[in-house]
């Protein structure tokens, strides 16, 4: 009985650790994001482009927080296996047919800021890029 109860309050303390680890630091409100794109071999592709953005609540535990600003076909993809624990948030993208393209991102995340990558692989024209944004919180939302 003692061991059942003990893998009980184990099973209990996972899934509140769990929940919890679905709300990332990172707080709701307007952000300025610098987006960089960064091509292998290739020194500064494109100016850096600066935007505003208001982030809500349903952005941050989804991930789109986080996801392509860049003008790049992987912006019509899925983001897949978004998970976030303490001061990072994580995903994959991946897009449906062949020569399909895919991602990963890791960004680092503080109350007020983040940064991060997502590492890009273009599929059918065997080209890879990264995208990184750095985001500070300026504001509420409008």
């Amino acid at each position: 009985m003692h061991n059942l109860i003990a893998g009980m309050s184990a099973v209990v303390a996972l899934a509140a650790t769990g929940s919890n680890a679905a709300e990332p630091l990172l707080t709701a409100g307007l952000y300025q994001i610098e987006v960089r794109i960064a091509l292998p071999n290739v020194q500064d592709v494109v100016a850096p482009m600066v935007l505003n953005r208001c982030l809500s609540a349903d952005d941050l535990k989804s991930g789109q927080a986080f996801f392509v600003r860049s003008d790049n076909p992987l912006r019509n993809c899925d983001l897949l296996d978004y998970q976030v624990t303490d001061g990072t948030a994580s995903y994959r993208i991946a897009c449906p047919g062949p020569n399909r393209g895919r991602a990963v991102a890791v960004f680092e995340t503080t109350a007020t800021t983040y940064r991060g990558s997502i590492k890009m692989n273009m599929g059918g024209k065997n080209m890879t890029m990264s995208e990184t944004q750095i985001g500070k919180r300026t504001g509420d939302c409008p």
